[in-house]
């Protein structure tokens, strides 16, 4: 499933143990890139035009399966009532909401 929020590819536990060929563009693991700086970036960055920012009135559940988990959770990021929180939670959790942001090396 595809959207302005991101991909969903289930849990952080499928995307990290998934084939890294399925992430793999230009010979880089995009996995790799999607950390909390370059969502967090993309948040400031995207106006009221996407979902996830700080003025869009909608929330997002974005993983972040590029850092380690902290305590046996999986990282992750919300836009929620226009505040950008950092949230840890199981890492097997694959509801549909939940969403990845593969950042692109530039070319």
């Amino acid at each position: 499933m595809t959207g302005p929020t991101g991909l969903h590819f289930g849990s952080f536990d499928d995307i990290t143990a998934a084939d890294a060929g399925t992430f793999t563009v230009d010979g880089v693991d995009t996995r790799e890139l999607m950390v909390r700086q370059i969502w967090g970036a993309r948040v400031l960055q995207s106006g009221s035009e996407l979902p996830d920012c700080e003025v869009g009135g909608g929330w997002t559940f974005t993983l972040f399966p590029g850092e380690p988990q902290v305590d046996g959770k999986a990282v992750s990021g919300t836009v929620l009532h226009d505040k950008v929180r950092f949230r840890l939670g199981r890492s097997d959790r694959g509801i549909a909401v939940v969403r990845v942001s593969p950042a692109l090396v530039p070319a």
